[in-house]
């Protein structure tokens, strides 16, 4: 485990795979951790990848920060980790909320992304979510196993128990002060007006039974909006990275070759 140290001294956790010359950065979802990528990160061709995975301030390993979860402090934490992996460009992943995250740090700083992969991701217009959902996820702070019945609840092929337990503990990990932090940035915060500085290639990758964001709305909300994006889609629910880490790992090669 390695540290970066964030713009306001919180240090941010991070972990690297693999010896390629092409530097893949990975941000995880909600409640989660950078182990979320850990099948997916083993599917890869470590020859030609470097992966860099890392905890969100108040997630995992890293500093459990009270404050910071802005986007642009976040993007700020992503050049962080960037900066002390020795990676001057690189490739974007983002799952979930992150796709949100992403596509804000390829508009904050367009000459050190290469590229974008967005899994399952967050379009960046404001997404309300009903008072009664909001109260049941950060009802669920700080036990593991209500934490790991959101991502069975989401996947619609078999995940092994293992990873969901790993699942679980890591999001038990994650205090209220982030849950609610980067979970707001989702519901209140829009910069449709930033998409026109998007400049770099971006592949988004969708579930086919996907009950939070549909193949249908991703292209229409997340893939519309950014040129030249493409979609893919593979036949599981919301949780991607654990349910097709395999086929999932083959589009990021892909694409990183296409580059």
């Amino acid at each position: 485990m390695l540290n970066a140290l964030a713009t306001d001294q919180v240090e941010i956790a991070y972990r690297v795979e693999g010896g390629g010359p092409t530097d893949v950065l990975f941000m995880h979802g909600w409640a989660g951790s950078g182990a979320y990528f850990d099948e997916t990160v083993e599917q890869l061709d470590g020859s030609r990848l470097r992966s860099i995975t890392f905890d969100i301030r108040g997630h995992g390993a890293s500093g459990r920060a009270e404050t910071g979860y802005t986007l642009d402090q976040l993007a700020d934490d992503v050049i962080a980790v960037a900066d002390a992996a020795g990676a001057s460009r690189f490739v974007l992943v983002g799952f979930s909320m992150s796709g949100k995250f992403v596509q804000y740090v390829s508009c904050a700083y367009p000459d050190r992304v290469l590229g974008q992969v967005l899994v399952a991701g967050c379009p960046v217009v404001a997404l309300p979510l009903p008072p009664e959902l909001l109260a049941d996820w950060y009802g669920r702070e700080g036990d593991a196993g209500r934490m790991a019945e959101i991502v069975s609840q989401y996947a619609t092929q078999p995940v092994r128990q293992e990873v969901l337990e790993r699942c679980g503990r890591e999001a038990a990990r994650v205090p209220l002060a982030a849950l609610r932090g980067t979970l707001e940035l989702v519901t209140s915060v829009s910069f449709t007006d930033r998409l026109g500085e998007q400049t770099v290639p971006t592949l988004v990758v969708g579930g086919r039974d996907d009950a939070i964001f549909s193949p249908e709305a991703l292209a229409e909300a997340v893939v519309a909006p950014v040129r030249g994006a493409r979609l893919e889609v593979l036949d599981c629910g919301h949780e991607l990275p654990v349910e097709q880490p395999r086929l999932l790992a083959s589009l990021i090669d892909e694409f990183v070759a296409e580059l």
